[in-house]
């Protein structure tokens, strides 16, 4: 027997995975409106943004829009870019305004360079190139080189912005590039080109990769990437011709939820929110469950296998010693992601092989918990290394990009790890996975003096999903783009929850001492 090396439940990082592959171990959730976004279907070409977290599935998504158009021939659908600027270019060009005009500064930067990159593929591109109007490519190729810069190749969208950051110098340099009044003429000019040519698909990827290491920073830069998408749309010589779609972080939905535009975007027909609940992840389970080989499945069975079929066993003990049913206690252990639900599954999987190799009829329930809660170990020291980035971010200096030390706070792995285990130590005084209100402000007390109050602990715990609350009906409530948009963890609740996943990375157990008492 040949053992898939990345396991049965497929690649969990999407951007990585080969594209047919993707496609096969994709879950459709068969177009059923009461997924939401979730239910999108390969054809849909009226998407413009995809948004939600980091691990939510939004590459997978573009991905599968990109390749259903790739195969149209009649139309231009160029290839996912996920190459985006470096964080110290980003915090250089924020650095340079301020925070009042930060988002139409952005907004700005990325016109520029959509048109910039458009023009590269329109001459270029051969399939395009014959549709450019001769009265138009001569102008193209040599009236407006002030702008467009040289290149000998097509250039994306990504090194565009690249390229207009880099080749100023200060905040006047790129304000007068920006407003120079042949981008008017350009853009006329591209209008009456683009109705000649097919139409033109652009997809911007992994915009967020790098969000975790200056938050608030990449924020504003995809904020401007949003509205000026959204701008295009409505764009009367461009909407209907050029579709740039993007994948952006929850957070940035969020805070277009929270602006005056936000009634613009209720019910907006053009974005997909992929927002996760524990309903979607036990769909997704129970589909990557019943496509599972023989081998990887505990009990034999002639229909489908279940969820009980796949460990032999339906529920187990949890650590608050109820019983609790299988597939609830994996996904509670996540952080409400399909990229967790996959990695978790593929390690139970190979588990599975295991016991069966030893001739059991189930895999015994600790090793079950063993299995899950390394892997909440895990993502939750992934989770907390972006809070530790986001913090050490906020204690960066203002200018320090002009200084161009800005690296220290935003990528240098010896300073946030030491942030990182400033932060998990913090934490563990809590003592245990619920706490009362008082013990949180214990908790920033605590923290304040050791992040110079650049920052709030509890509200950076909370919009990375790692502290929560209980509602007045005992729920437990994480940060979520469907249910909460605001960015401050609510302080007007009685008790205060430790997910699961930054609980097995700190250490806490289910009760243990008060922080007040530490």
């Amino acid at each position: 027997m040949t053992v898939d090396p990345l396991g049965p439940f497929g690649n969990p990082d999407g951007s990585r995975a080969e594209i047919d592959r993707l496609l096969g171990d994709f879950v459709d959730f068969g177009h059923d409106n009461a997924f939401g976004a979730l239910a999108t279907r390969a054809e849909d070409s009226t998407a413009r943004v995809i948004a939600g977290k980091l691990g939510a599935g939004k590459t997978v998504y573009l991905r599968r829009l990109q390749d259903h158009q790739a195969r149209q021939a009649s139309v231009y659908a160029d290839v996912p870019r996920q190459d985006p600027p470096s964080t110290e270019v980003i915090v250089r060009a924020c650095q340079w305004f301020s925070g009042q005009v930060l988002v139409e500064k952005w907004m700005q930067i990325w016109s520029r360079a959509i048109l910039r990159a458009v023009v590269s593929h329109l001459l270029l591109r051969a399939e395009l190139r014959v549709h450019v109007p001769d009265l138009h490519l001569a102008d193209l190729e040599t009236g407006y080189t002030e702008l467009l810069g040289k290149y000998r190749r097509p250039r994306s969208i990504y090194n565009q912005v690249r390229e207009i950051i880099n080749d100023c110098h200060t905040a006047g340099e790129l304000t007068r590039f920006l407003d120079n009044p042949l981008w008017d003429d350009l853009e006329d000019v591209l209008g009456e080109v683009i109705a000649h040519c097919p139409p033109l698909y652009f997809y911007l990827d992994a915009v967020d990769e790098e969000f975790g290491h200056a938050p608030m920073y990449w924020l504003k830069c995809q904020e401007g990437l949003f509205y000026q998408v959204m701008r295009m749309l409505r764009d009367h010589r461009f909407g209907g011709r050029l579709h740039v779609v993007v994948s952006i972080r929850d957070i940035v939905m969020s805070s277009v939820r929270r602006s005056e535009h936000a009634p613009r975007y209720h019910d907006e027909p053009h974005l997909r929110v992929l927002t996760w609940d524990a309903d979607a992840l036990t769909y997704l389970l129970q589909d990557k469950v019943r496509r599972l080989p023989e081998e990887f499945v505990m009990r034999r069975t002639t229909g489908d296998a279940t969820l009980a079929d796949w460990l032999g066993l339906g529920s187990l003990t949890n650590e608050w010693g109820v019983r609790e049913r299988v597939e609830e206690y994996i996904i509670r252990h996540t952080r409400m992601i399909p990229r967790d639900v996959v990695s978790v599954g593929n390690e139970l999987a190979a588990e599975v092989l295991r016991q069966k190799r030893n001739r059991r009829a189930k895999v015994p329930e600790d090793v079950v918990r063993q299995v899950v809660v390394r892997a909440a170990k895990r993502f939750g020291d992934s989770q907390l290394a972006q809070c530790a980035n986001q913090v050490s971010s906020d204690l960066m200096p203002h200018g320090a990009a002009t200084h161009t030390y800005s690296e220290l706070y935003t990528s240098t792995q010896s300073y946030i790890a030491g942030v990182q285990d400033e932060m998990r130590s913090i934490v563990r005084l809590v003592g245990a996975a619920r706490f009362p209100r008082a013990d949180l402000e214990g908790l920033r007390e605590i923290a304040d003096p050791h992040f110079e109050s650049a920052t709030d602990l509890g509200t950076v715990l909370w919009m990375n999903g790692l502290l929560g609350y209980l509602d007045d009906g005992g729920r437990e409530v994480f940060y979520t783009l469907g249910d909460v948009d605001e960015f401050k963890l609510p302080a007007d609740v009685v008790t205060y929850v430790v997910h699961p996943c930054l609980a097995a990375s700190v250490g806490l157990g289910t009760s243990g001492a008060a922080l007040r008492e530490a």
